[in-house]
């Protein structure tokens, strides 16, 4: 008896791995591999792949930043033109976002816009991630801005990560700048890129919302999720494959059977991960049942979106 096919529910395309930030809680900054773009045929085969299906979003994003690609906007336009109906996210830190790009942003479909500002303390700002403040204010200023052409993006949200540092002040000062712009604010606790970064959440035992999405580095080798920054547990590669082909193979379904039977602490790297975010996809009602109980555990007693938490053992039984 064949197998049900399955679908992601998100398609993820490193275009570049190249970041002009220097954040010391994401591993961009010390990844092993090379610098690169994708290439035009590579980018253009897996968009024509994700027509096979229905695909509920795409991010032209994964290790990198969307905007050091010179050829991102023609990217996006290609997206929007060969998946009309799919919804197009874009993550950026703002700093390389100009006001030139943001109105040409205008001129497409952008479903979301993701700016990681992380503070608006200048002295931390440009301490940490490594970029002028002011530029990249006048930046998200420019794209958060009323204009005749209409929105940026039909959602904009400026997301902070807390670290061991932030204090309130700066959470007040985010969240009024927010208002302030008519931007969403996401702020969240730190993620440990499956132990390779310091972060005090242990690991929850729910599945992961990660098992339910395809992530493409710029070489078209997979990555078991966006945090497995150098591919060293992925699913293979795009270029001989089709994505559906991928999402869909042995060591692919085994990682999602593993997390949704409540063996996500067994599967090596995810037992060393603390991603918070839930998946309920594809599970009987019991298992469903199990996973939504142990999820409010989880949030209930570390509080991922509370600005401090405790400095707790990475490991967890809820």
């Amino acid at each position: 008896m064949s197998q049900k096919l399955e679908y992601p529910r998100l398609v993820s395309i490193e275009t570049t791995n190249r970041c002009n930030a220097r954040c010391n809680f994401c591993p961009n900054h010390s990844l092993a591999r090379n610098r690169r773009l994708m290439p035009d045929e590579l980018f253009q085969k897996i968009i024509q792949d994700c027509k096979e299906f229905p695909l509920p979003a795409i991010e032209p994003f994964l290790q990198g930043e969307p905007f050091m690609d010179p050829q991102i906007l023609e990217r996006l336009a290609y997206i929007n033109n060969q998946l009309p109906n799919t919804a197009l996210r874009i993550y950026s830190n703002g700093a390389a976002l100009t006001p030139n790009k943001s109105d040409a942003l205008r001129e497409l479909n952008i479903d979301k816009l993701y700016i990681s500002l992380n503070t608006i303390n200048k002295a931390k700002y440009e301490e940490v991630v490594g970029l002028p403040f002011e530029r990249t204010m006048n930046n998200v200023r420019a794209l958060c801005a009323s204009n005749p052409k209409g929105p940026v993006a039909k959602v904009i949200t400026l997301r902070m990560t807390l670290v061991e540092d932030t204090t309130p002040e700066e959470v007040d000062a985010f969240k009024s700048l927010c208002r302030e712009l008519g931007a969403r604010p996401m702020i969240v606790g730190l993620f440990n890129y499956k132990g390779d970064i310091p972060a005090a959440l242990p690991v929850p035992c729910y599945p992961c919302e990660h098992i339910d999405r395809l992530d493409i580095m710029s070489n078209g080798q997979t990555t078991l999720c966006c945090m497995d920054q150098e591919g060293e547990y992925g699913w293979g590669s795009v270029i001989d494959r089709s994505v559906l082909e991928v999402f869909n193979s042995e060591q692919a379904r085994l990682v999602r059977q593993m997390h949704r039977t409540g063996e996500r602490c067994k599967l090596t790297p995810c037992n060393r991960c603390n991603l918070f975010w839930p998946s309920f996809s594809n599970l009987s009602p019991l298992w469903k049942m199990k996973h939504a109980l142990s999820y409010v555990k989880y949030f209930t007693r570390f509080q991922p979106l509370k600005l401090r938490t405790p400095a707790i053992n990475n490991q967890s039984n809820v």
